[in-house]
């Protein structure tokens, strides 16, 4: 099997991100293929490697239905995105999300320590004064799994403190970064908006 070239991935999941946030719909292989002037088997090789990799998901049609952290159905964390839900695989997605895409709205999740609600307000894509944290794994971390969404990204997370995030992380011996909204933001910023391609909402 050909395998997928790294540029092709990221303008893969740029475009299913971009359509799926606009349209909130599943997006079909022949829609993503018109958007990137791209053949479709092509595409279809791509989205199947990156399924793979865990870094896009399918519905039973192979339409895509998320990418790029974002997904039009039920997921880990809950996002009021504009005035639409969307759900995302980590927290660090959400921090990237919004601000790759300037947009106001809410981030609910819940503390892995304990269990308790979390709640993060944006506006105009930055994350509003809060003592939450995040916990990002390193990027060592990643590069050692086989499925970025089921081995990653469960371990991205809010938490209601440093130490109890650090606590978290240290009993599970991952490796990682606790950092506050601003400096997260920063980060995941940086890192959605070539994906966003401009799009604001």
């Amino acid at each position: 099997m050909d395998e997928v070239s790294p540029i092709l991935s990221r303008e893969l999941s740029g475009a299913a991100f971009r359509r799926l946030v606009t349209t909130g719909a599943p997006a079909p292989i022949s829609a993503l293929a018109a958007d990137l002037s791209r053949p479709e088997p092509q595409i279809d090789l791509a989205v199947e490697e990156l399924k793979r990799e865990g870094s896009i998901q399918v519905d039973d049609r192979g339409r895509v239905v998320g990418a790029a952290g974002l997904s039009i159905g039920p997921d880990r964390h809950r996002i009021e995105l504009g005035r639409r839900t969307f759900w995302t695989w980590c927290a660090y997605d959400i921090l990237g999300i919004f601000g790759g895409l300037r947009a106001d709205g809410t981030a609910h999740s819940s503390s892995p320590a304990t269990g308790e609600s979390l709640e993060v307000r944006f506006r105009h894509g930055r994350p509003e004064p809060t003592s939450l944290v995040l916990f990002r794994p390193d990027d060592d971390y990643k590069s050692c799994c086989a499925n970025v969404y089921e081995d990653w990204c469960p371990n991205s997370n809010f938490f209601e403190s440093r130490e109890a995030a650090s606590v978290w992380a240290a009993a599970r011996g991952i490796p990682g970064r606790v950092m506050d909204m601003a400096e997260a933001a920063d980060l995941a910023t940086a890192n959605w908006e070539p994906l966003a391609g401009g799009l604001r909402l």
